[in-house]
């Protein structure tokens, strides 16, 4: 039975080989069409993500702004300002919080030797370099006891360390902020990193302790405070006990919406999250309807083969042949060449974005990332192959098998 079918197949795909190869091709493009636009849409949501996550990961940020509401005799417009001993305190009176930093955020002129920018200097603690990925690719990050002796060490970002010293081995050397010498203690690790806060990127910004930023510059007061909740699904309750603390302790309302400017990360990547799989649903939409055009392709052919072989379904069913047999018959041989041609475009497909692997880190890579023929994209694939096969054999199938003999026998 089983070599009677593929006879029958091959019998039908090779007595019209052209009419053969254009359905085969419109299958082949569509699977593959499908197969690079849900890996592209797959790979440029994860590129993107980690780049995101170069900022940090479940992560909120405070900005102290000013008051819009009155608030025990003060007129609305006070101006929120904290100090960094109470932002330190902070863990203290809220459990909820794992990591915190204050955070001094200013422009200043960096030099070694002939080499002088303007950059982005942030006065912080030891927790930040976990909360913000900083991580040292050479040395170390700001220390505890830089920041109880006010050191004047600094730990620079990897663009900036090449701008400063090119070749040159940049832990150790003495660096100018302002004409104020410091010590370099730290090269931060290459990041891909998107989003950013209050100045440049971290790969152009010196970091040192905030002792030392505030007793150099006379600040009093923080830019921002950045801090981690040690359970990240409950930030905004955590959130709400931070802003309830300093309401309480700088004196304006808990309800004041605009005191504080809150940016909770973890909610921006869920809607970050959320867009990039509608974008991904979109372009696996796209190579659906490429790949629906290949399905009307072997329903016209099938529909052909039908006609064609009118006269041996008249007999089949003349002689006894169950209608369901006849439907199952053509039903079988439209799949088939479904997922023949799938399979070479899936081939093709695979060859391709093997070749992209091939391209070299940086620049393109960075923003799409590497597609990989990964099991979701598989899966998908496959699961709309067998849709619309199914219905692009179920349609010539049901004509075969309603064939009425007498007329087939006329014929």
């Amino acid at each position: 039975m089983i070599a009677i079918f593929f006879r029958n197949l091959f019998r039908d795909l090779v007595r019209q080989p052209l009419r053969t190869v254009l359905t085969l091709s419109g299958v082949v493009w569509g699977t593959f069409s499908v197969v690079l636009l849900l890996a592209f849409g797959v790979s440029v949501s994860k590129a993107q993500i980690k780049r995101f996550h170069g900022m940090g990961e479940a992560i909120v940020l405070i900005f102290p702004s000013q008051t819009t509401l009155p608030w025990q005799g003060f007129l609305r417009g006070k101006a929120v300002r904290v100090t960094p001993e109470v932002v330190e305190a902070i863990p203290e009176k809220v459990p909820g919080v794992e990591l915190m930093s204050p955070e001094f955020v200013g422009s200043r002129i960096i030099r070694y030797g002939r080499n002088e920018f303007r950059d982005t200097v942030r006065g912080v603690n030891p927790q930040f370099e976990l909360m913000r990925n900083t991580i040292a690719a050479k040395g170390r990050f700001i220390d505890p006891e830089d920041m109880a002796a006010r050191k004047r060490v600094c730990f620079i970002g990897d663009v900036l360390a090449t701008d400063l010293f090119g070749t040159e081995e940049p832990v150790g050397r003495p660096v100018f902020i302002d004409s104020v010498p410091f010590t370099v203690v730290g090269v931060m690790r290459t990041k891909l990193q998107s989003s950013n806060y209050n100045g440049q990127r971290d790969e152009r910004c010196a970091f040192i302790p905030w002792t030392t930023y505030a007793s150099l510059y006379g600040a009093k007061y923080v830019s921002n405070i950045i801090f981690r909740p040690r359970d990240p699904g409950r930030s905004k309750a955590v959130m709400e006990d931070v802003k309830a603390h300093l309401a309480k302790l700088i004196g304006f309302s808990q309800a004041d919406p605009d005191a504080l400017g809150v940016w909770d990360t973890l909610e921006f990547e869920k809607q970050f999250t959320t867009f990039f799989l509608a974008f991904t649903v979109f372009l696996g939409v796209i190579g659906t309807f490429t790949l629906l055009v290949g399905g009307v392709g072997v329903a016209s052919i099938m529909r052909v083969v039908v006609d064609e072989r009118t006269r041996e379904i008249g007999v089949k069913l003349a002689v006894g042949a169950r209608r369901r047999t006849i439907l199952w018959q053509f039903f079988s041989e439209s799949l088939v060449i479904m997922l023949l041609g799938g399979l070479i475009g899936l081939g093709l497909s695979a060859a391709v974005l093997q070749a992209t692997k091939a391209f070299p880190a940086g620049g393109f890579t960075d923003f799409v990332g590497v597609p990989r023929l990964d099991p979701v994209v598989i899966a998908a694939t496959v699961l709309i192959l067998l849709a619309i096969g199914v219905i692009a054999g179920m349609i010539p199938a049901r004509t075969a098998a309603s064939t009425d003999p007498i007329e087939a026998l006329r014929k």
